[in-house]
């Protein structure tokens, strides 16, 4: 095994380590809110501002103001609207510079946080709301007509809301409260299996899946994060347009950036623009972003209304989705700025590889390095685990980051692990230098505009049309604007006069945005299947196409 770097073997596995030192004995075993508030960095200049609100730069969060508000909170979530240990609290709510601290508030009360997308539609947030258990429901104005409906959205639903408050009214309360309730002790190793963060990530089939956190989950991860690089400090200014709902933006924004006491200037959604204009008006020089961003950067006319952005962006990480080395070498060429990417998934907190143990030798097709304490394993389609460079196989991982399963869900949490090991769906391969590469992936999942999509879910929907006899979705990929878009595969019944466009129109109001078919729908004779009766998606895509329906569209664009 010595051609591969960085591995051991242990009886017939291939065990593959991180060429950083193992150091898991120092970190933090503890409430969130508390690694978060207690933070030297953060404490170290109490006027610094560690969040800005991009529309209004006078808005802001100082360093002195997280610790008070975060203990504010937690005694009105938890004396006024009885959150309490284990309770779980759901904020649908878009980007602000209180969202961290209304997450840091329901933490410190020993509650868990389930954010949720706010492009879901009622009966999508009614499914995260039932599996989540969620009693209290945190929101917006915008939002709340929405999140009032998904309380009825599906009678048979058994949910526990019991009350929905919107976060400006919670906070009013949290400034006019006296009392500072400390947050939460979790002694000893209960850090470890203490839920703190439940983000919904579809899996292979069905709707999706309640992904468990725990508090070491959550604040290992940062840890090793911050082990690898030195980007996360007070030099650097970032940009948050991520959705804080996303395990990406979460980890981030929410927990890394501002306990290194840095600023970060928080969008409420992505406008292409307005984060060209702020990028100069607040010197960002750090974006976390997705492919589609890449694209626009790269191509997008509005970036030569702004030269200054290339004097003040230094980096890019891209993540949530394959970044291709043609794509991230014309934004290199076009702002003069330099663009890594990195992997992760909800269920590691998320990230699992860093690009920094050897920039000399990093590609950019590539993803890194496995992160300290991690380890991993190739397994071939055999069950064998892999001997060889450059030879693909299911990517398997353990570490503290690793999640412990899907809530309240024993068979999906079983069919994902193979012992000790997180079976990732994602094909993989190791270089000479010990550099991890992403070549494929076992999962059916569709990954579009950076969210995880289950083909199973948008074919339930579509064969309840009364028109559509067979239904499958697949992938088609936009490499043009760097992203997957579901298409579908229709067989329409005998006499049905529907037109393909009407049942395209119609999916497309039952869904969220990023769940939508922009890759069009095809009419088929039938749906290719194995004889048990499995859709045999690769056949998909062999499939000659004479006509494609609602593709390509221009509103799927960013």
């Amino acid at each position: 095994m010595s051609e591969i770097p960085f591995t051991r073997v242990e009886g017939k596995q291939v065990i593959h380590s991180s060429p950083w030192p193992a150091d898991e004995h120092t970190y933090f075993r503890g409430n969130v809110a508390k690694f978060m508030i207690e933070s030297e960095l953060l404490n170290s200049d109490p006027d610094y501002p560690i969040f800005i609100d991009a529309l209004d730069s006078r808005n802001r969060v100082l360093a002195r103001d997280i610790p008070v508000l975060t203990r504010k909170l937690a005694t009105v979530l938890n004396r006024r609207y009885g959150v309490s240990f284990d309770d779980t609290v759901c904020i649908f709510a878009q980007n602000s510079i209180y969202v961290p601290l209304t997450m840091y508030g329901i933490l410190a009360t020993g509650g868990v946080v389930s954010p949720a997308n706010i492009s879901y539609l009622p009966h999508e947030l009614a499914h995260q709301l039932e599996v989540s258990h969620a009693r209290l429901i945190i929101t917006t104005k915008e939002l709340l007509a929405n999140a009032q409906a998904a309380l009825t959205a599906n009678p048979k639903a058994n949910l526990h809301v019991t009350t929905i408050v919107v976060i400006d009214d919670l906070l009013d309360e949290a400034r006019a409260e006296t009392f500072e309730m400390e947050p939460v002790d979790l002694p000893g190793d209960l850090a470890k299996t203490k839920h703190a963060l439940y983000c919904f990530s579809s899996g292979t089939s069905g709707l999706p899946k309640g992904v468990v956190s725990t508090h070491y989950n959550l604040t290992s991860n940062t840890f090793q994060q911050l082990s690898v690089g030195d980007k996360y400090n007070k030099d650097n200014r970032f940009g948050c347009f991520l959705p804080m709902s996303h395990i990406y933006g979460f980890s981030a924004f929410v927990l890394t950036i501002p306990r290194q006491g840095a600023t970060t200037v928080l969008f409420p959604k992505f406008e292409f623009e307005l984060v060209l204009k702020s990028i100069s008006e607040h010197r960002i020089n750090i974006l976390h972003i997705v492919p589609p961003i890449a694209v626009l950067l790269a191509k997008s006319p509005l970036v030569d209304s702004y030269p200054e952005v290339s004097k003040h962006l230094e980096l890019l990480l891209s993540g949530a989705a394959p970044l291709s080395q043609s794509l991230a070498t014309a934004v290199e060429k076009r702002i003069n700025c330099k663009v890594v990417q990195g992997y992760g998934l909800t269920e590691t907190s998320p990230t699992t590889h860093a690009y920094t143990f050897d920039e000399a030798n990093y590609n950019i097709s590539g993803i890194g390095w496995l992160c300290p304490n991690m380890e991993a394993r190739l397994v071939d389609n055999d069950g064998h685990d892999v001997r060889t460079l450059e030879t693909p196989g299911e990517l398997y991982m353990r570490g503290p980051n690793v999640f412990p399963g899907y809530l309240r869900n024993p068979e999906a949490t079983a069919a994902s692990f193979d012992g000790t090991w997180f079976k990732t769906g994602d094909v993989a391969q190791v270089d000479k230098n010990g550099g991890w590469k992403i070549v494929d992936r076992v999962k059916e999942l569709i990954k579009s505009r950076g969210f995880q999509v289950a083909p199973a879910e948008l074919e339930g929907i579509l064969l309840t049309h009364p028109d559509v006899a067979d239904a499958a979705v697949t992938a088609v990929t936009a490499e043009d604007e760097g992203t997957e878009y579901p298409r579908a595969f229709v067989v329409l019944k005998p006499g049905a006069a529907a037109d393909p466009l009407g049942v395209l129109d119609w999916i497309n109001g039952k869904v969220a945005r990023h769940k939508k078919l922009y890759g069009g729908i095809v009419v088929v004779p039938e749906v290719p299947k194995s004889p048990s009766g499995k859709i045999l998606r690769r056949l998909l895509k062999t499939i000659k196409v004479d006509k494609v329906y609602g593709y390509p569209n221009e509103s799927a664009r960013l």
